[in-house]
């Protein structure tokens, strides 16, 4: 598992852009910076204009519809740069709220968090305020950083200040099929990410709070079609407590380019003294 270097020094959460907290993020984890690409940031802001004129929150647009650009992620984005591989993180809010805001309710979803956490090379955002308030960030081209068996965790190990909670309205949609998971107020999700061709398969995780009571979290349905199989996620049923320290032991292997591993991993952190939480959002996370 990669060590975290700790809490950025050079790039402070709240800056003005969501690549500003990505990075910020990135770098916590010892990753490098994702570059700023002004073509993406063109195809963001075209797909923005299109969630607001349409009042959506969908990575595909329509033909004919107002604001059509492409009918998806890929094909949008080589409008503007050439690309090979592209990916979306987008969140829709129904009302406005400040712009700053939006991509920490995006990092807190856990498929999107991987995306997040991926090998891209650069990246472009969008935010605006219209009928609702929505952020775009597109993704394109692999800059390999991880080895073939190395994995990210997040929360990593001595991290503080840990939100203790979210809302689970992503899609796809961590918690399986069952619906009744659908908007509901969870504990923090836990995950694991790994390269760009990574298949970690999680097989148990074991929570303790610093009493040594075990939180019960739900490991994330995996199928060969998931897209985002190479983030791995365990989520705790409940809001987890704040100012409290908790172990995480998890047991899996991880698949790439035909190499296995075995992994045996245990770190720690802490939650933050309150228990704010975030407003509710559509996010939605594809990669191509």
């Amino acid at each position: 598992m990669r060590h975290a270097p700790g809490p950025s020094n050079t790039i402070l959460v709240g800056q003005a852009t969501a690549l500003d907290y990505v990075n910020a993020r990135r770098e916590e984890v010892g990753l490098p910076l994702i570059a700023l690409d002004d073509g993406l940031a063109a195809a963001a802001a075209a797909h923005a204009k299109y969630l607001d004129l349409n009042r959506v929150g969908t990575h595909d647009e329509v033909a004919g519809n107002p604001g059509f650009t492409g009918v998806d992620v890929i094909t949008r984005v080589r409008l503007h740069t050439p690309a090979y591989g592209a990916s979306e993180v987008l969140a829709v809010f129904g009302g406005p709220r400040p712009v700053d805001a939006p991509i920490e309710d995006i990092f807190a979803s856990p498929y999107h968090r991987g995306a997040i956490l991926f090998d891209w090379a650069r990246a472009g955002e969008a935010s605006l305020v219209g009928s609702s308030a929505v952020t775009v960030v597109d993704f394109a081209d692999i800059a390999p950083t991880l080895s073939d068996t190395e994995l990210v965790a997040w929360p990593y190990d001595g991290q503080r200040q840990v939100p203790t909670s979210w809302v689970n309205n992503e899609q796809p949609d961590p918690m399986g099929a069952d619906a009744r998971y659908r908007g509901q107020v969870l504990g923090f999700p836990i995950t694991l990410s790994g390269g760009p061709n990574a298949h970690i398969d999680l097989r148990s995780v074991e929570l303790r709070d610093q009493r040594g009571k075990k939180i019960a979290c739900r490991i994330a349905p995996l199928t060969a079609t998931d897209a985002a199989r190479n983030t791995a996620i365990c989520t705790p049923y409940e809001p987890l407590h704040t100012g409290t320290r908790y172990t995480v032991h998890a047991l899996g292997r991880v698949t790439q380019l035909g190499k296995v591993a075995p992994f045996d991993l245990a770190w720690a952190f802490t939650t933050r003294e309150d228990a704010r939480l975030a407003p509710s959002v559509v996010a939605q996370s594809r990669s191509q």
